[in-house]
């Protein structure tokens, strides 16, 4: 069990962090004593299946969450994964290390994984950003990023980073494989009612 701090209603962008900054997305806040799951736990539970894609979108947890497990990503064959990453040391969430060059490229090459672009959270969430096509490309610019952004700031950069197991052939072009219900070119996903909210 955790305390997690809920942000606006519906209590979108809530996270077991609290929000770094003042902003609109965390103005109405609440405390919640919530369960936890670990990813250990979820993954040791799937360990017969077959897992093409793992999305993480955890409020600035996604690195401890995903760096936690070690190499069972690799052993239970996690063919892809999309991660929410910041990026240029700046951090949404107080006490949370999610960067991309700091802590996500590094841990996910040693973890036998290729890292195939990054794109923006919001807006144009189809293109890759010049710099970060491939791992050669982001190597470059995170040594750039690094000598340049030593001081760690507080705000909203965040992105999608996507990663194939190096086992895995690339399949097509861009990011085709990670494609899935709520992450398309059409606005929307599933929608909870006011009275499925008020179960939480």
């Amino acid at each position: 069990w955790s305390p997690m701090n809920l942000y606006n209603k519906d209590g979108r962008s809530s996270s077991l962090n609290r929000a770094a900054y003042s902003a609109a997305w965390n103005r109405k806040s609440a405390l919640k004593i919530v369960p936890k799951i670990s990813l250990r736990t979820v993954l040791e539970s799937l360990r017969h299946f077959e897992i093409d894609l793992i999305l993480t979108d955890m409020q600035g947890h996604d690195f401890a969450a995903v760096s936690s497990v070690g190499d069972l990503l690799r052993e239970v064959g996690v063919k892809r994964m999309v991660t929410e990453v910041y990026k240029d040391n700046v951090a949404t969430y107080s006490g949370s290390e999610n960067d991309f060059c700091r802590n996500w490229l590094p841990h996910m090459t040693k973890s036998g994984y290729v890292f195939e672009g990054l794109t923006k959270m919001m807006g144009d969430t189809d293109t890759i950003l010049e710099g970060y096509s491939n791992s050669e490309e982001a190597t470059a610019t995170c040594e750039k990023d690094i000598k340049e952004n030593r001081e760690l700031k507080i705000g909203l950069n965040e992105y999608n980073a996507f990663w194939r197991l190096a086992s895995e052939p690339a399949q097509g072009s861009g990011l085709e494989p990670y494609r899935y219900g709520t992450h398309s070119k059409q606005k929307g996903g599933f929608k909870f009612a006011d009275d499925e909210y008020a179960k939480c």
